[in-house]
């Protein structure tokens, strides 16, 4: 037979019991009431008996408050004041001792005359400690993998047929259920706690919906005519997503479903990641700026110097640090982690074409082939090769030539990329390997290519020379 009983007697119930049997304060007798006035819409959402078990002075659960669904019904009686054993419903104990949840457990009631499924979970205070516990249950259909559903034969909200026991369990998630009339006939304990955290530490039972939405975005005509609706509610410390949803029952409304996750642990990971990010774009910069200075001193100590080698030897190495600096350009330019690798080659010729030229010769250069990115400590070395590559080719490649050309060719693999410099030059020396003859230029490609880049290094001969190298990425 359906619940009998009011709800003024129910809250009697529980409050005598409680006072008789626990040393619970009255602010946790009055949650465990706020809880006990949502059993019924609980119990209707899918057709189950609902329960709230307190803990005893003596460590056994008792039934403090009981809502019997006309469908269901499962004891066919008042179980308010029993008590429960710990071998026939083990979850409720757990959910209880622990504050542990469990969803769609077995459990044996009544002396061990019925077998049932339900869905237990612990009811918190404020000071996050456990009170009670609040139960749905329903029959046991035999099988180990899925409940019977009870099903109502005036229908239920659809939303609700495959959630209820997730939402009950989930206390990571607040929820509250508001009627047709926008009145909150249900609110979890987590949702309670979220909406303190929102700046409403008022019960949120009995209150319209009105005085519940947190932004004011949507009013209740607006989710009557349909949608879902996501939105960040931001306080001075906490960020919260609240999501809101019109429940219906065969196309007609019933009422309002707004569901609370606590997104603020998320909300400062995103801003701890952008710190770091912008952090490094910062050390980028000053890198760049640092390596700019070193060009500038050695520039500055070349030009007092007469001796003709000191001079060539400071501009190749200015060279190598200019190339190691436009990476870094690039990564503070950016705010980007990888460089692409077209755009720093491109630079790189640029910048070689202004320091090295051939009096009377005119020199083109083309970059083809697969787009590219790198990180910095792939594309700081790759800078340096390609100087050394293209540096070597403009000084010695193109004598007593009216015009040149050189190409570089991007070939991008799963593991492995290739580069290719070449050059429709003279030719390089087999035997020494550099044009120059001290075979040094080559010596210094091949060792970085080998040690940085993890890759392997050919050469090929001919009209011109082509130097082709891997990247391991």
């Amino acid at each position: 037979m359906p619940d009998c009983l009011t709800k003024e007697e129910r809250d009697r119930k529980l409050v005598q019991i409680a006072h008789s049997y626990t040393d619970l304060t009255e602010a946790d007798i009055q949650i465990l009431l706020d809880v006990s006035h949502a059993l019924p819409s609980i119990g209707n959402l899918e057709s189950g008996d609902t329960y709230i078990n307190i803990l005893t002075r003596n460590g056994e659960s008792m039934v403090a408050a009981q809502y019997r669904h006309p469908d269901c019904d499962l004891y066919k009686r008042d179980v308010i004041g029993e008590v429960e054993k710990k071998e026939d419903e083990p979850a409720v104990y757990r959910a209880l001792e622990h504050g542990i949840p469990g969803r769609g457990l077995i459990g044996i009631i009544d002396n061990r005359k019925i077998v049932v499924r339900h869905t237990v979970s612990p009811i918190f205070n404020v000071q996050q400690k456990v009170i009670g516990s609040l139960t749905y249950e329903y029959l046991n259909s035999g099988a180990d993998t899925e409940p019977i559903r009870i099903v109502n034969k005036e229908g239920k909200a659809a939303f609700f047929d495959s959630k209820i026991n997730q939402l009950i369990s989930n206390l990571q998630e607040g929820f509250l259920i508001c009627d047709e009339a926008g009145i909150c006939t249900f609110a979890n304990a987590r949702a309670e706690e979220l909406y303190q955290k929102a700046g409403h530490p008022e019960s949120l039972i009995g209150r319209r919906y009105e005085e519940l939405d947190l932004t004011g975005r949507y009013s209740q005509e607006e989710i009557m005519a349909g949608g879902t609706w996501k939105q960040e509610v931001q306080t001075d410390r906490y960020v919260l997503e609240e999501n809101i949803s019109a429940i219906r029952e065969n196309g007609v409304y019933q009422g309002i479903l707004v569901i609370l996750r606590d997104k603020t642990k998320i909300r400062q990971m995103e801003d701890e990641i952008a710190y770091r990010a912008a952090l490094i774009h910062e050390v980028h910069h000053r890198v760049k700026n640092n390596l700019q200075t070193i060009i500038s001193l050695v520039g500055l100590e070349a030009a007092q110097k007469k001796d003709a080698e000191v001079k060539a030897f400071a501009k190749t190495i200015t060279g190598y640090i200019r190339s190691m600096s436009m990476t870094y350009d690039l990564l503070a330019h950016t705010g980007a982690e990888a460089v692409d690798l077209k755009t720093m080659l491109a630079q790189i010729i640029d910048c070689v074409l202004e320091s090295w030229s051939v009096r009377g010769c005119r020199i083109r250069v083309d970059i083809t082939g697969d787009d590219l990115e790198l990180p910095e400590h792939v594309a700081s070395t790759v800078a340096l090769i390609v100087n050394e590559l293209v540096t070597n080719s403009i000084k010695y490649a193109f004598c007593d030539r009216e015009e040149g050309s050189i190409f570089l060719t991007i070939e991008k693999g799963e593991e492995y990329s290739w580069v290719t410099v070449r050059d429709d030059g003279c030719g390089i020396d087999e035997k020494s390997g550099d044009r120059s003859g001290k075979g040094l230029g080559l010596k210094l490609v091949d060792s970085l290519v080998k040690s940085s880049l993890k890759g392997t290094l050919t050469i090929e001969c001919g009209e011109g020379t082509a130097v082709r190298f891997s990247v391991f990425h």
